[in-house]
């Protein structure tokens, strides 16, 4: 399997986004709130960082950081977002929905995926809080996820390779993984060849600091070829 290795950037604010879009990565996932591990973004800032980029942009919906468990009035306002992003020009989604047994909510996700059309949508990481991955993999791929964005469940996923290994094995190439998970440029070589994959997922954030950095981003993707 001979993939071009590809590096999306989880940008949690316009200024990251834009030094993303400017340092050439391959695909940017916005959202807000880094602390939170991102939420849905500002639709204004979609639209700024959509007209001055052609990078596919696919957008986080997800209302509150509170868990992966989402009301009634939670998936109305999700859905509602899903439909506002698409019209705006939105390349893709990324969301997930879990119940209280911590598996992915089947309806939920439905009415989600509905809502998004033939836009490609990620599952998020909600996926790693998911008791029995192969389970999750299974309802991923039956509710028709593009892709899951995944650490093999561990903090740092280079820890996680052997379960995204098998993972990606049982999956037979019917879903894509998106490697994600303390990605950075000193660890981003061992990550590709361990872990074969189109889409590697940082933030480029470095310790102490808040915003994508322009040189990380740049060793990033020096470091993917």
């Amino acid at each position: 399997m001979n993939l071009q290795p590809k590096l999306e950037l989880a940008c949690f604010d316009l200024q990251s986004a834009i030094i993303a879009a400017n340092s050439g990565v391959h695909r940017i996932e916005l959202c807000i709130d880094y602390t939170q591990g991102g939420l849905t973004p500002a639709l204004e800032d979609f639209r700024i960082l959509r007209k001055i980029t052609n990078i596919p942009i696919y957008v986080m919906i997800r209302p509150h950081a509170q868990s992966f468990i989402y009301s009634a009035e939670d998936v109305r306002k999700m859905k509602s977002e899903i439909e506002i992003f698409s019209s705006e020009g939105a390349d893709g989604l990324v969301f997930g929905a879990l119940n209280a047994e911590k598996k992915l909510d089947m309806e939920v996700n439905s009415v989600l995926l509905e809502a998004a059309g033939l836009l490609p949508c990620t599952l998020h990481r909600a996926f790693d809080r998911c008791p029995n991955p192969f389970d999750a993999l299974d309802s991923a791929m039956q509710l028709g996820f593009a892709n899951i964005l995944s650490s093999g469940g561990e903090k740092v996923v280079l820890e996680g390779v052997p379960l995204l290994n098998q993972l990606k094995t049982a999956s037979q190439g019917r879903i894509h993984f998106v490697a994600g998970g303390s990605v950075r440029s000193e660890n981003i070589s061992e990550l590709k060849s361990t872990f074969i994959t189109e889409f590697y997922h940082s933030s480029a954030i470095l310790p102490h600091q808040s915003k994508a950095s322009e040189s990380e981003i740049k060793a990033l993707l020096q470091n993917l070829k």
